[in-house]
């Protein structure tokens, strides 16, 4: 009878190589949004609010903290259903990493101006206040 590690699954989706580029991925889209963010505060719109800082630093660790959970959710998966692959952990990151281009996009329209007016972006901004027609953000 083969012995089976119950840890292992919670590792598993991790050690995938595809999980771990997007996870990477993520962690360098977030660390560039928070580097942008900062410098766009304090040299370009000169308002740097150390609360603000705060406030959004905490949401990059819930996202972090998304993945986590996604993680367990997933290897929960493996151990039961031995699916094979990563469906929820994937979402997320890929869910996470296009929140962290839009906000690095967001940042690059408010340092260059000349993107603010381009019609693509302000089709991009369309099309994200059409998804939020509730008023929520």
């Amino acid at each position: 009878m083969e012995q089976v590690n119950p840890l292992g699954y919670f590792v598993a989706p991790i050690l995938d190589t595809k999980a771990q580029v997007g996870i990477i991925a993520l962690m360098v889209l977030a660390l560039l949004d928070v580097l942008f963010g900062v410098l766009n505060a304090m040299f370009v719109q000169h308002n740097f609010s150390s609360h603000e800082f705060r406030a959004g630093l905490m949401r990059k660790l819930s996202n972090f903290g998304m993945v986590v959970a996604a993680d367990v959710v997933d290897a929960m998966l493996l151990g039961g259903l031995e699916l094979g692959f990563q469906p929820v952990l994937m979402t997320v990151v890929a869910s996470l990493a296009l929140m962290e281009l839009w906000s690095l996009l967001e940042i690059f329209a408010e340092m260059h101006p000349e993107v603010s007016e381009a019609e693509w972006y302000k089709m991009l901004l369309r099309s994200k206040e059409g998804l939020h027609k509730d008023g929520t953000s």
